[in-house]
């Protein structure tokens, strides 16, 4: 029996060694996979392409403003059979080939896998993307019918179909999309995003859940993971890890390229 057709949306506005690096770690750990790449950067930014399709729907966008890409990949993947996306980016390497099939296991009995779920985020919290939303929270709230809104961690959000079918059928989808756009601008919230998923998730009426719990230690915001981390994860079969700096003389950076070496060579 094959396993669940998986697309990695890659989101990067470099195409650099960092990117290479990353469609060479999914490549390897995960090779029914496909990869798109949504090319968030300025005309001409572009280095290095790995061969990954380019979405048409590519455009700038900036640090903490990229909520815009996961609709346009959503109407790009609707019809064309995949039954989960992934998104990802340049500072995550893949160690452990176990991520198919824990999608596999996992997505069964959900729409949506969230990185470090918390729920129902409490009014007071000085969680930076929900008190840069206070100002626009009422109006996101009327949007999307629902009372409350939920945290989670935005590289690797795992989205069903049936997930990104429903985003795209809701009768408020017009409206969500343009308070999105008007989300660029400077004076707005903070990596959107992480709010409005598994908040999205909820008011869809689609069930989701959050990632096991030692996997939290391996994707975070900070600290940059050291070698032994990278080398730990490897060890305890945690598919991926995030973040590794892109620096090519930082151990841990050096540390997933020599997986990627070893496993070339077998």
């Amino acid at each position: 029996m094959s396993g669940p057709r998986l697309c990695f949306l890659l989101l990067d506005h470099k195409g650099d060694e960092y990117f290479r690096d990353l469609v060479t770690t999914i490549r390897v750990f995960c090779p029914a996979a496909d990869i798109v790449w949504f090319d968030a950067g300025e005309v001409g930014a572009t280095e290095y392409t790995a061969d990954i399709p380019r979405l048409a729907a590519s455009r700038p966008l900036v640090y903490a403003k990229e909520t815009p890409f996961f609709f346009d990949a959503f109407e790009w993947a609707a019809g064309r059979g995949y039954d989960y996306l992934v998104n990802v980016e340049t500072d995550m390497a893949f160690v452990n080939s176990d991520f198919e099939s824990f999608v596999a296991s996992t997505m069964p009995t959900c729409d949506y896998l969230a990185p470090r779920l918390e729920l129902k985020t409490p009014n007071t919290s000085k969680w930076r993307p929900y008190r840069s939303l206070r100002g626009e929270l009422p109006e996101l709230l009327d949007i999307l019918g629902i009372g409350h809104t939920h945290r989670a961690f935005n590289p690797g959000q795992v989205f069903s179909m049936r997930f990104v079918e429903s985003v795209l059928n809701a009768p408020f989808y017009d409206r969500l999309r343009r308070f999105v756009e008007r989300n660029q601008a400077p004076e707005h919230s903070f990596s959107l995003v992480e709010v409005l998923m598994p908040t999205l998730a909820e008011a869809l009426g689609l069930p989701f859940t959050g990632y096991p719990d030692e996997f939290a230690a391996y994707n975070r915001y900070r600290p940059y993971h050291a070698e032994r981390s990278v080398w730990r994860a490897a060890a305890e079969g945690v598919p991926f890890v995030h973040p590794v700096r892109r620096d090519p003389d930082h151990p841990a950076r050096r540390f997933v390229r020599s997986l990627i070496s070893s496993d070339d060579s077998k």
